[in-house]
């Protein structure tokens, strides 16, 4: 049995209380008690180049968390969320890339829970050596009618000149609850690509912070669908560490019913990161009149010689575009959810694997289908 009573996803810099965006409050019990997860959830891997495995069966993780840890970064959707996935995980891998190496087949893991594996606490260690390349795809989704529990954390460590890209895919069921903790360690000229695709559970809570040193780049491109009584609420944070580092959050959403949503996204240049660019900007389509939509963008800065941009609409479907399409034929339906699609597509695009991109796209027009019903 699990209590959370913490307070989820804090901005960084506090605002008005009355707003009711500082932090997400959450006082339940969720009735799971720790037990396996008895699921393969590791794709088979045949490189030479890469040490993989479960996490708790590998040795050397050791040195290279001591590494991150000495790094003294706090992150995650809470402490206490953070030291759940952390120490008394049932699932997580770790994987080391060797120098030079590019790792052309994608690290594909897959978290599947049914009645008899309802809960995934996962951690999950990503080391990329220097100059090497990888990229991960992880997909948390339901099998059938179970109210699962998942509590994740993922830290990735990007020496100079890495590439790493995570792809991250959470089509959980209505009944379900998702938790998920993400930091990225971009070292000089090294660069880390967060791809987030949010479609279920009925409360999804993410937090993803990257810290970005000298030359470094980071970016996070999201996009998420809000249906029913669904509640998101995203956290992301570039930090600027060093000298001429890059970073770019780019959000898309679309909410309807009485789903409720809430975006944070902060970009801080600290001192010492004169020359660095950072920019943000997420937009949601409003299907709905019920549906609530808050967005909190920060600069936060205390360094001269830097660019930061931010940006951030919500609003009902474009009523030129929709009648420019019904005027060729389009059902108001079918107009609206080309629309929606449409303003999904740059992002989804940006999946290098056609059956990744097909997931996605097959489980969005199920879920615009289901809506379909009511327009």
């Amino acid at each position: 049995m699990m209590e959370i009573k913490d307070e989820l996803n804090s901005i960084p810099v506090k605002t008005y209380r009355w707003l009711n965006v500082n932090h997400l409050k959450i006082d339940e019990v969720i009735n799971k008690a720790k037990k396996p997860y008895n699921k393969k959830y590791l794709g088979d891997i045949d490189d030479e180049n890469i040490s993989i495995g479960t996490i708790n069966n590998i040795v050397s993780i050791n040195q290279h968390l001591n590494r991150i840890n000495n790094e003294k970064c706090e992150y995650g959707v809470s402490k206490k969320m953070v030291e759940l996935a952390e120490n008394s995980h049932n699932a997580g891998i770790y994987a080391y890339i060797k120098r030079g190496a590019n790792i052309e087949k994608p690290i594909r893991i897959k978290y599947g829970m049914d009645k008899e594996n309802d809960l995934v606490i996962d951690n999950n260690v990503i080391v990329a050596s220097e100059n090497s390349k990888a990229t991960i795809v992880i997909d948390y989704y339901t099998l059938d009618d179970v109210d699962a529990f998942h509590n994740g954390a993922l830290k990735i460590y990007a020496m100079p000149g890495a590439s790493v890209t995570v792809i991250k895919i959470q089509r959980m069921n209505d009944y379900s609850n998702h938790f998920d903790s993400n930091l990225a360690i971009v070292e000089p000229g090294a660069e880390v690509n967060f791809i987030q695709v949010e479609f279920g559970s009925k409360r999804s809570v993410t937090n993803y912070i990257s810290n970005i040193k000298e030359e470094g780049k980071a970016s996070i491109d999201s996009i998420y669908l809000g249906d029913k009584d669904r509640e998101l609420d995203l956290s992301y944070y570039m930090n600027h560490i060093g000298r001429r580092s890059i970073s770019n959050i780019e959000t898309k959403g679309a909410l309807k019913d009485r789903a409720r949503k809430l975006f944070k996204g902060t970009i801080d240049f600290k001192l010492g990161s004169s020359q660095s660019v950072g920019k943000e900007e997420e937009s949601v389509i409003l299907l709905d009149n019920t549906v609530v939509s808050k967005q909190v963008p920060l600069l936060l800065c205390t360094e001269d010689d830097v660019v930061g941009e931010h940006a951030a609409s919500s609003g009902k479907v474009d009523e030129d575009k929709l009648f420019y399409m019904m005027s060729r034929g389009f059902s108001k339906r079918e107009a609206l959810k080309a629309l929606v699609e449409a303003s999904f597509n740059p992002i989804i695009d940006k999946i290098p694997m056609e059956d990744v991109k097909n997931i996605i796209k097959d489980e969005l027009a199920r879920k615009l289908v289901m809506e379909d019903r009511k327009w």
